[in-house]
């Protein structure tokens, strides 16, 4: 009699189960920790811990702590007449040069007329020499 009631109670229960509809979505990680990964916003917060970490000289930088006040001087100095010059060759008329003359480098800016100019820089110690054109194509000095 118990096997009867039994059974009827698992026919039962499984007509009732394979009725209802059954659904699955699909299932993603999203880690907690960023040091793992698996989301690309993370991307900033690894590539700080990684160079904080990071104890490696990169022997191509150059060092700026062995620069005086005095060399320090005399960049910006150059910087402000080189800037100067590019600016009267840009705002002057076709044809109008400055020249910039030091120990290593000579620098000569010459304007082309419609905002355009320019450069030529000679390394004296390499003779390595480099031109710059803004504004016109390229023409031989």
């Amino acid at each position: 009699m118990y096997k009867k009631i039994l059974t009827a109670i698992s026919v039962t229960s499984c007509m009732l189960v394979s009725t209802m509809n059954v659904s699955a979505g699909e299932l993603i990680y999203r880690p907690i920790n960023p040091s793992f990964g698996g989301d690309p916003l993370n991307g900033s917060y690894l590539i700080n811990k990684a160079q904080a970490q990071d104890n490696n000289k990169d022997p191509d930088m150059p060092d700026f702590g062995s620069f005086n006040e005095t060399d320090l001087f005399l960049q910006d100095l150059r910087n402000t007449l080189v800037s100067e010059a590019i600016t009267d060759a840009v705002e002057g008329e076709a044809g109008r040069t400055s020249l910039i003359e030091s120990t290593n480098l000579r620098v000569r800016v010459e304007s082309l007329g419609g905002g355009g100019f320019r450069m030529n820089i000679l390394d004296r110690r390499t003779g390595e020499q480099t031109t710059v054109n803004l504004g016109q194509p390229s023409a031989p000095f």
